[in-house]
This record gives structure tokens, C-alpha cells and sequence, in this order.
């Protein structure tokens, strides 16, 4: 018997064909491909069903339009043989975008269901969303029966006032085609446009595919990412195409603001147009959420030109804006104000400012630097909830050091170990015993500020300054004297900022290895040595104790021993958590792994903090079983899947960190040291010597497959 399937794929794989590669939609079709096959693959192994078939249909609908319009033929000509494409969405051709236009502007929601009725259309059948979607898909409709001069002479009818004769090329009654001159091209520039939304989150992924139906048929060329296809190639089309386009149209909801992937598409197109000059734009769509951005998006974006997203019924509005954004048109707003939480604010274990402090929330894969200035907000207490955080030996040491006088501590940990939760628990039992403190994390500093070392140390000198309120006017004084960048820091550090007053400073830097990307950081390092060494002779170093939380192992940051910091003072070397630690976290969150998967939590995620969190956070609120979870932990659509396809976007353009990443997967040795600790700096592998492996078998399932 005939695989009832196989016309699909062929019929895909054609299409592909007769595009290739080089073709501005072979990326759309790429995306259906996929969609396509996981649809066909899973009708075969479990069973097809009407949602499977539905979607199906979805997908073929669309694949026959982009056949149509690219190689001028049908998907069922393509297939060999006749597959449904269905009677759903299909995108009027352009020279009914005046015809839409003008229904929309001369016929109210009332009249245009009316009309329909009268053309023996079903207005609630019709798939668009409001009036400019429901008319869009009437034009669709008669358009795919030969019916569009019944529409028109409808129109005629009853709106005489109207040059319909304008609006098509269809003549009126009477006069020939061959005499009927088409009206003016109107000046058209389409945008290019990526739509970046979470995956498998509604109602962003409804939107992201409403805003792509829509803009694509107002003749934009749109980008989305609609698979979780996490191939090197197609990472690179997703770079390719965020490089390319005009505007990167970011759907922010409460979900999709904690994604590591959406946060890395976002930093990625202002990297872009840090280096293009003009664009990519970047133009936010808050779906229903009006909440505390993470630094990582917000330091990207306008303040004064975003969008706002309510309900379903918001569609077609936000469309229209972003078509009057592509335009020059949307008008700025007010920056979105973050109503102050009443009463006593509650920061949660990883940052998160909460107002139920007994309720589960989904760990954040960062601490959000920004939550130091809340910890200081006026008119009541601050608390940071305790009840899923895992105290280490690392805070009772760091909590004595920042309240003894004139210390330096060093925290160093891989990523998502803790670091930064540490960092700001400790800062914050220093202001409980009435310290000062100044806050810096230098991951969050402009790169322009980085590029020499009188800019950042001048950048440093006001940033503490500021932070401390006293006198900018004292900063602009010694940036006049002709003494070095070092010096003229040091001098204001000595003759001001420690002369002013008696109360302690903590100096947090937070991400210093990020200096590693200047040409400086080994004069900036041997500068907080030099100030350690002063504390013997010059009493006022002792109002200043120094953390700094660093990934990297300390002698890349600065080779000679004797002008480092880092082996002086406290280290803190922050591990991930051990057996006993996971089980009390365990018990926090209900004991959701059972006593008899203990073992495989363990190894599957080898006490990864984050990830540990988020297994069990998962497991709690899906009532999922150990079973479901492993199912699908390793895969791109699993709750790992968004840090996972992250970290390989991360590693996209790194062909050195990939091979050696293989070659520890393979192998269990690297052969690059260089290699060896950007990878331990990343947080995908620990060891030492010549013994190194993934951090946790999460990783090494994941990249196994993907690297090979």
C-alpha cells in the first residue's frame, strides 16, 4: 500500500528545488519543511487525527501560495498527484491591496458581514481577525473562484461614490478590458522584517503568525523563525536574515522576556546595527505585559517607541502600527512607568521582584543587576525569600568579609552557578550593618565606554561618584590634570570618595572578566592590586572592601601573580550543587523527583543550579512524571530547549569551540586551552588538565547530536 505522506514530501523537496538556496523565500519554505515533516513523521508513528490533519493543511495552504507566487505552479503539480490544501488563509494577490483597502475604509464590520452574506460567504467562517482580516480573506475567497467582478459590481452597487474602476483592473459593465489602462504603481519600498517571539507560548506564537500573514501580504518580505530546527546552517539563516533585515519586531510577554534565545536574537540585531549604522530597527510588542524588562532586552531598546498588545482583538491595530512604524510613523510614547510594589517588596531566590512570596515562579537563567537599586527603594523593609535558595559555604564566608575592614574577595563560578544571587546577598547583609556600597556590572557597560582606559576609568571615577552622591564636579577636576588614566582614578579614590565621611564602601564589580574584551584589563587588574597593597600603608584603603565575580580562571586575566588581584584576599570558588543540596531542594519544591529517579536527576543535570531549578520547577507545575521529563530533555522543544538552542547559537560562529567541544564529547580531552576555558567560562564543561567533560549529560545528549 502507498505511504499516503510521500506526495507531501515530494512535493516539498520540488519547491526547494526550483528556489534554491539563493531565493528570497527559500527560508520560508525551509521553515514549512520542517513544520511539514515532524507533522508527517508523527502521523506515521502515532496515527493521523484531525488536528494533525488540520495543521497539516495549514501548512500545505501556505507551501501552495509561495508555489504559486515563486515558480508560478501549484504544490499539487509539484506532489504528482492531488493533496488537500485546504480553503483556509490564502494572501490576495497585490493588485487587490487597493480593493482591500477600500472595504475596509467604506464599508463598516455590519455592512462588510452583509456584503458577504450577499456573496454567499461565511463572514465568521473567514479566518482574519477584525475587518481588515475578515476583508482580506473575502477577496481571498472569490478571488479562488473567478468571482472577484461579482465583488466589485457589489461594490459598484452600493457604494457609487467610489472609483471602483481604480480599484482593479476589472472594467465596468460595457467597456473592454483592452481599453482599461491600469491606475499608477504607487512608490513602494518593502521592509524586510524578523519577527523574534518565543516558541510554543501563546498567545505569541498566534500573533508572530497573524503579524506574518499580514505584513507579508501588504508585500513585506518577513522572516520567522516558526520550527525549533537548531541546525549550523539554519542558525546561520537565522543570523543571515537578522543581519539583512529593517526591522527585528520582538513580541515581549511575560514568558518570552525570561528567554535566553529571544534575549541572544535581540542583542544580536543591536550588535548588527551597531556595525550597519541605521539598522536593524528594533520595534517591542508588549503582549499584556507592561512588567520590569530584563537588562538584557531593555538596555537595547527605545524607550519611546514600543507597542502594546492587549487581546486577540488588538491584531489588527498592532499591525497597522508596525506598518506605520516601517513608515516613519509611529508616533513616540511615554516611557512605560513600573508601578512600585506597596508595602514590603520580596526579591525572589534569582531576582525576580515578587508580591506573593509563597508562590512557585519559574527561575530566571540570569540575575537582573537592576534588582541592587530595588533593594534600596523607599517606603518599606526589602526581603529576599529564602525558601529556594541553597546557602553554600560561599555566603557565610562572603557575608564576613564584607562587613570586616579593607578586604578583597574574589567570586568565581561558570555560568548560572549563583555568582551574581551570592554577589547581592552579601551586598545586601553589608548595607544591613550600615555600609555603603557601588554596584557595577560591566557586562551591562556600553561598549563605548570600553574602548580605552581614560574612558573607562573616567567612566568608573563618575559611575562612583554618582553612586555614592557626592560631587561629579570633583571627577571633572582631576580629568584636567595631566596624570595618567590609573593615577587620576586613584587620586579621586584617595584625596575624595575615601576622605568623605567614615562609613565603609563595598566596591561589587560584577562580570569583570568582560574587560578581557579591552586591551587594558591587565592595567585595570594590577590598579585593584595596587589599591589592596595600599591598605598597609594608607589607613583610608581600609573604608573600601572589593568583590569581583569572575567566570575565567584568574591568570588569564592578568598572568603575573604579583599584579593580581585575584590571589589576595577571599576566594570564593562557587561549584555546583552537590547531592545533598538537590534533595533539600527537592524537598522545597514537594519532592517531585522520587527517591527511585534521585539518581537520574543527578546525572542527567550533575547539580547544575539553573537548570536544576527549572527540572523542578517544571516537574511541580506540569505534574509531570520523571519519565515525561526525559522524554523530552534533551530536545529543542523540551522546557531545556531555550537554554539549549542559546548556548548553540552562542557557538554558532565558533568553529574552534565546536570542534572542541566534539573532541570532549568524543574523547573526555582538549586539545586548546585557549578553547578549553571559553567553554568553562560559558558554563558547558568543567575538568582540569588533560580530563575534561560536559558540565552535566544534558549537554553532551543535546550537542552530541547537534555537533556531529
Amino acid at each position: 500500500m502507498a505511504d499516503p505522506f510521500t506526495p507531501y514530501e515530494t512535493g516539498v523537496n520540488r519547491l526547494l528545488e526550483q528556489l534554491g538556496r539563493d531565493h528570497r523565500r527559500y527560508a520560508e519554505v525551509l521553515t514549512l519543511e520542517t513544520q511539514l515533516r515532524e507533522n508527517v513523521s508523527l502521523a506515521r508513528l502515532d496515527g493521523d487525527s484531525e488536528t494533525r490533519r488540520a495543521d497539516r493543511n495549514r501548512i500545505v495552504r501556505e507551501l501552495n501560495r509561495l508555489a504559486l507566487e515563486a515558480v508560478g505552479v501549484s504544490f499539487n503539480e509539484l506532489s504528482g498527484q492531488e493533496v488537500d490544501v485546504g480553503q483556509g488563509t490564502t494572501t490576495p494577490p497585490e493588485k487587490f491591496t487597493r480593493l482591500r483597502e477600500d472595504l475596509v475604509q467604506y464599508f463598516d464590520k455590519e455592512e462588510l458581514r452583509t456584503l458577504c452574506s450577499d456573496l454567499g460567504a461565511d463572514y465568521d467562517g473567514l479566518r482574519g481577525e477584525g475587518k481588515e482580516g475578515k476583508a482580506r480573506e473575502l477577496i481571498a475567497y472569490l478571488d479562488r473562484r473567478g468571482r472577484i467582478p461579482e465583488l466589485i459590481e457589489k461594490c459598484r452597487a452600493l457604494r457609487t461614490q467610489v472609483d471602483w474602476e481604480q480599484t482593479t483592473h476589472v472594467p465596468p459593465p460595457g467597456r473592454s478590458k483592452e481599453v482599461t489602462s491600469p491606475p499608477p504603481a504607487k512608490a513602494f519600498q518593502p521592509a524586510h522584517l524578523f519577527i523574534c517571539y518565543k516558541r510554543n507560548v501563546e498567545p505569541d506564537q498566534t500573533l508572530a503568525r497573524y503579524l506574518y500573514d499580514f505584513l507579508t501580504a501588504q508585500g513585506h518580505e518577513v522572516f520567522i523563525d516558526g520550527t525549533l530546527r537548531t541546525g549550523e546552517a539554519w542558525l546561520e539563516e537565522i543570523d543571515r536574515q537578522i543581519k539583512a533585515s529593517d526591522f527585528l519586531v520582538v513580541l515581549l510577554s511575560k514568558a518570552s522576556a525570561d528567554s535566553e534565545m529571544v534575549k541572544s536574537e535581540v542583542r544580536r540585531a543591536y550588535q548588527h546595527r551597531e556595525l550597519q549604522g541605521e539598522r536593524p530597527h528594533i520595534l517591542p510588542v508588549r503582549i499584556a505585559y507592561e512588567g520590569l524588562l530584563p537588562y538584557s532586552i531593555d538596555a537595547f531598546l527605545d524607550p519611546l517607541q514600543y507597542i502594546i498588545w492587549q487581546s486577540k482583538t488588538d491584531n489588527e491595530c498592532i499591525a497597522h502600527e508596525i506598518l506605520a512604524a516601517i513608515e516613519g510613523r509611529l508616533p513616540q510614547r511615554e516611557p512605560i512607568q513600573i508601578q512600585p510594589v506597596a508595602g514590603r517588596l520580596t526579591v525572589s531566590e534569582d531576582g525576580r521582584v515578587i508580591t506573593d512570596d509563597e508562590r512557585l515562579h519559574p527561575p530566571l537563567p540570569e540575575f537582573d543587576p537592576r534588582v541592587l537599586e530595588e533593594l534600596e527603594a523607599p517606603g518599606g523593609p526589602v526581603k529576599l525569600r529564602d525558601k529556594f535558595y541553597i546557602e553554600r559555604d560561599a555566603d557565610t564566608h562572603l557575608k564576613r568579609e564584607v562587613v570586616k575592614s579593607g578586604t578583597t574577595t574574589t567570586i568565581r563560578a561558570a555560568r548560572q552557578t549563583g555568582k551574581s544571587s551570592l554577589l547581592v546577598r552579601g551586598v545586601h547583609h553589608a548595607r544591613e550593618h550600615g555600609t555603603t556600597d557601588v554596584c557595577l556590572d560591566l557586562q551591562g557597560v556600553d561598549q563605548d565606554y570600553l574602548e580605552t582606559p581614560d574612558v573607562f576609568m573616567r567612566y568608573l571615577a563618575e559611575f562612583t561618584v554618582r553612586k555614592l552622591r557626592l560631587n561629579v564636579a570633583e571627577v571633572e577636576k582631576l580629568w584636567c590634570s595631566s596624570l595618567g588614566p590609573q593615577d587620576r582614578l586613584t587620586c579621586l579614590m584617595e584625596d575624595y570618595v575615601l576622605s568623605t565621611g567614615d562609613t565603609p564602601i563595598v566596591l561589587a564589580l560584577d562580570e569583570a572578566d568582560r574587560l578581557l574584551q579591552t586591551a587594558f584589563y591587565q592595567d585595570f587588574f594590577a590598579l585593584v592590586r595596587a589599591w589592596h597593597n595600599s591598605r598597609a600603608s594608607d589607613e583610608r584603603w581600609n573604608r573600601l572592601n572589593a568583590v569581583m565575580v569572575i567566570s575565567t580562571e584568574p591568570y588569564l586575566l592578568i598572568p603575573d601573580v604579583n599584579q593580581s588581584p585575584f590571589n589576595v584576599g577571599l576566594n570564593l570558588y562557587l561549584k555546583d550543587f552537590d547531592t545533598v543540596q538537590v534533595r533539600d531542594l527537592n524537598q522545597r519544591h514537594g519532592s517531585p523527583v522520587t527517591e527511585s529517579d534521585f539518581s537520574r536527576l543527578m546525572e542527567l543535570l550533575g547539580g547544575h543550579p539553573y537548570l536544576t531549578r527549572k527540572a523542578l520547577y517544571t516537574l511541580t507545575i506540569e505534574r509531570w512524571t520523571w519519565a515525561d521529563l526525559m522524554r523530552v530533555a534533551a530536545t529543542d522543544q523540551g522546557p531545556f530547549g531555550d537554554h539549549l538552542r542559546h548556548h548553540h547559537w552562542l557557538l554558532r560562529d565558533k568553529r574552534d569551540l565546536r570542534e572542541e567541544l566534539r573532541q570532549i564529547i568524543r574523547y573526555g580531552r582538549c586539545t586548546d586551552e585557549n578553547a578549553f576555558f571559553r567553554l568553562l567560562r560559558a558554563g558547558l564543561v568543567k575538568g582540569s588538565g588533560d580530563v575534561c567533560r560536559c558540565r552535566c549529560d544534558l549537554y553532551r545528549m543535546y550537542f552530541k547530536d547537534k555537533l556531529r
